[in-house]
């Protein structure tokens, strides 16, 4: 097929549009984590929980003759239950500090290589979208339907002290989590952080359809 064929497929303002599209950002990037902040805080408040669990322990022994079995039971439960909520969240402050200064994502014009060393084409994906909750910004990735879903390592709560990728249950998705993205120092939202890997996608996808409407189009628009 030749060039002219390529025109009559998609049109010459589309063929212009991907040409465009297909030069995409060439910049090399890390995607760092930042949690300390959240690591202090939930040391905090673990901390204060065993303080009142421990202070509800002290006193439910003290004047255990001085109450009934029932409000014993009370005392001594919510004292337990302090207790434990003070151990699991130093654990997870301890979790978050480990994570501070991990490297999430290497962006590349090509590529995504996440912490685990696993690195996929950009071709892989044909869409992600950036949700922002109140602790964490995930991102997830959709699967296109003519690439293969990659093996990934079940890592269950190591995701906690590490960024991992992990499957998505039910469908083809992929998905990484964060505290706080950091790229070159500055702080990014969901939204700038969607909108800083949106140009990657595009290009990526603009270079497939070009080279898959006729292979020696890959010259143009500065595909390598």
């Amino acid at each position: 097929m030749g060039c002219s064929a390529v025109y009559e497929v998609i049109g010459e303002d589309e063929l212009a549009w991907l040409q465009a599209s297909a030069e995409g950002p060439s910049e090399t990037f890390d995607i760092i984590e930042s949690s300390l902040g959240k690591a202090v805080a939930c040391a905090v408040v673990a901390l204060l929980a065993l303080a009142a669990g421990g202070f509800l322990a002290l006193t439910a022994s003290r004047i255990a003759e001085h109450l009934s079995g029932g409000l014993s039971l009370v005392l001594w439960g919510l004292a337990l239950a302090l207790l434990v909520a003070g151990l699991a969240g130093l654990s997870l402050a301890e979790a978050l500090r480990r994570r501070h200064g991990a490297r999430v994502l290497t962006v590349s014009r090509d590529t995504l290589r996440f912490a685990d060393d696993i690195e996929l084409p950009w071709e892989t994906f044909d869409s992600y979208e950036a949700d922002q909750r109140l602790l964490s910004t995930s991102l997830l990735f959709a699967i296109a339907a003519y690439a293969q879903m990659p093996s990934l390592p079940n890592v269950g709560l190591a995701s906690l002290a590490a960024p991992h990728v992990q499957p998505v249950p039910g469908g083809l998705r992929i998905k990484i989590w964060m505290c706080t993205p950091k790229v070159n120092g500055r702080t990014l939202d969901y939204q700038a952080l969607a909108n800083l890997l949106f140009p990657y996608l595009e290009g990526a996808q603009a270079r497939r359809t070009l080279s898959r409407l006729y292979p020696e189009v890959e010259n143009i628009g500065g595909m390598r």
